[in-house]
C-alpha cells in the first residue's frame, strides 16, 4: 500500500505526508476503481492466506471453499459456501469420519495488525456476515466486528418470512439489470450464480441513478458499482466513483440528501423497489473467550516458526520469532459458527381464498341469484295469472246476477199495480 500510494502521490505531484496519507489513500482506491483497474485493487488488500491459519466444517478442511468479492469499506471480503462457486454446498448433514467437538465452520486467523494501514475510521479485527448463499453480503450494515486475541463462537438459527405473489401481494422475486451488473462488479462474471432480490439494494441502487443523473458519478459507499439504472432511457449507463474530497463528492453528498428527504424523488426514482417474496434472517448470538491458550499457542509455534512453504505467504513481521508469544496473543483470533437448532422456522403467508375457490364462490353465487331471480320470476307470474283469473270470474259473475235482478223488480211493480187496483 504504500509503494502504490507513493507512486499515487508523485503522479499527481503532491507531497506524501502523515497528514494527508489517508485522504490520498481514498483517493487511490477510486482512481483504481475507476480506470477499472481491479487486480490492482485488490493487490492492495490483504489476502485470504496472509492471515487464514486453519479452515474446518465439521472437520472437512476448507481452506480453499472461499470466493473473493470486493467492498468499498473493507476491501477484499471472503466468501463461504458461495452458490456460483462451490460444486457442492455444505450442508448440516456434511461431516468428517473424525469426532468433532464444536460443529460448524471454525476460522483461525493471525490477523496481521502491523500491517494495517494506518487509519482514524477503521478499527482492528475481522468483520463477519452470516447471509444466504445467492443473498448479496451487506457487510457495511449487518456485519460483526470481532476482537483478536479472543476465541469468538456465533450461534445462529435461520427463519424465513415467505410472501404470496401477484395478485395477493406486491411482492417480487425478478432481479433487475442494475442488481445484476452490481453482483459482476463485486464478484465476478463467473462466480456471480444465481442473484437474489432485495428490496434494500433496489433502494440503494435507485439513491445511486438519481445521483449520478444530478452530478455524473456516484457515491462509493457502501456498495461498488459500474452502472446505474438511466431512467430516461430505461437501460443502463456507465458511472463511476466521485473523486474524495472535490466538488464531485459535495455534489454526490448534497444530492443523496435531497433524495432520502423528499418521498417524491423516492416514489418516482424507485417504483420498482417493491417488497421481496422470500427474506432470510440469521438471529445471532455472540460470545468469546480469551485466546489463545498456552496449548494454543505451543501448538503453532513449531508450525509458523519452521518457514516452509505452505505459510510463506502468511504476513509475519521480521521479528516474528523472537518475539512470538506478543504477536500470538495480540493477533490471533478464532471464531466458530455453529448451528443452534438445526431446522428453518417458516413464516409462510398463505392465501385464505384460492383462484379455484374464487371461481367456484363466484359460480355458486352466481348460481344461487339465478336460482332465486327465476323461482321469484315464476312466482310473480303466478300471482299475476291468478289475479287475472279472479278478475275475470268476478266480471263475468257481475254481469250474469243484473238482468235476473232488474226481471224482479218488474214482477214486484206489477204485483203492486195489481193491489192497488183490487182497491
Amino acid at each position: 500500500m504504500n509503494a502504490a500510494l507513493l507512486a499515487f502521490s508523485e503522479k499527481n505531484r503532491v507531497n506524501l505526508t502523515e497528514t494527508n496519507a489517508e485522504s490520498l489513500a481514498y483517493s487511490l482506491l477510486a482512481d483504481l476503481f475507476n480506470q477499472n483497474e481491479t487486480a490492482e485493487l485488490v493487490d492492495l488488500g490483504f489476502q485470504l492466506d496472509n492471515m487464514l491459519l486453519s479452515c474446518s466444517y465439521n472437520g472437512i478442511e476448507c481452506s480453499h471453499d472461499f470466493v473473493l468479492s470486493i467492498s468499498s469499506v473493507f476491501g477484499n471480503c471472503f466468501t463461504f459456501n458461495w452458490n456460483a462457486f462451490m460444486k457442492k454446498l455444505f450442508t448440516l448433514g456434511d461431516m468428517n469420519s473424525t469426532l468433532v467437538i464444536f460443529q460448524g465452520l471454525t476460522l483461525t486467523f493471525y490477523v496481521p495488525s502491523q500491517l494495517n494501514f494506518p487509519s482514524t475510521l477503521f478499527d482492528e479485527g475481522l468483520v463477519v456476515l452470516l447471509h444466504d448463499n445467492d443473498e448479496l453480503p451487506r457487510t457495511t450494515e449487518k456485519g460483526l466486528r470481532l476482537k483478536p486475541g479472543l476465541a469468538h463462537t456465533i450461534n445462529y438459527e435461520k427463519s424465513q418470512t415467505i410472501f404470496l405473489p401477484k395478485p395477493y401481494t406486491n411482492c417480487t422475486s425478478s432481479v433487475e439489470l442494475d442488481l445484476i451488473a452490481l453482483y459482476k462488479t463485486m464478484f465476478n462474471s463467473i462466480a456471480i450464480g444465481q442473484v437474489a432480490y432485495s428490496e434494500v439494494v433496489c433502494y440503494q441502487l435507485c439513491e445511486q441513478a438519481f445521483i449520478f443523473s444530478v452530478c455524473s458519478c456516484i457515491l462509493p459507499i457502501p456498495l461498488y458499482t459500474r452502472y446505474v439504472f438511466n431512467r430516461e432511457h430505461d437501460n443502463l449507463i456507465f458511472t463511476n466513483v466521485c473523486h474524495p474530497y472535490t466538488e464531485e463528492q459535495t455534489c454526490a453528498l448534497t444530492t443523496a440528501q435531497r433524495f432520502v428527504s423528499s418521498p417524491t424523488t423516492i416514489a418516482a426514482w424507485c417504483s420498482h423497489c417493491v417488497l421481496q417474496c422470500t427474506y432470510t434472517y440469521f438471529p445471532t448470538e455472540l460470545s468469546a473467550n480469551l485466546a489463545p491458550t498456552t496449548a494454543q499457542k505451543a501448538y503453532w509455534a513449531p508450525i509458523l516458526l519452521s518457514n516452509t512453504s505452505n505459510w510463506t505467504n502468511l504476513s509475519l513481521p521480521n521479528d516474528f520469532a523472537a518475539n512470538y508469544d506478543t504477536y500470538m496473543s495480540s493477533n490471533y483470533l478464532r471464531v466458530t459458527i455453529t448451528c443452534s437448532k438445526r431446522y428453518v422456522t417458516l413464516n409462510v403467508q398463505e392465501a385464505k381464498l384460492t383462484i379455484v375457490d374464487t371461481f367456484a364462490a363466484i359460480g355458486g353465487q352466481t348460481g344461487l341469484w339465478i336460482g332465486l331471480s327465476v323461482l321469484s320470476f315464476i312466482e310473480v307470474c303466478e300471482l299475476i295469472y291468478w289475479q287475472t283469473v279472479k278478475w275475470i270470474l268476478a266480471f263475468r259473475s257481475w254481469h250474469q246476477v243484473k238482468p235476473s235482478t232488474e226481471i224482479d223488480l218488474e214482477k214486484v211493480e206489477s204485483c203492486s199495480d195489481q193491489v192497488d187496483t183490487k182497491k
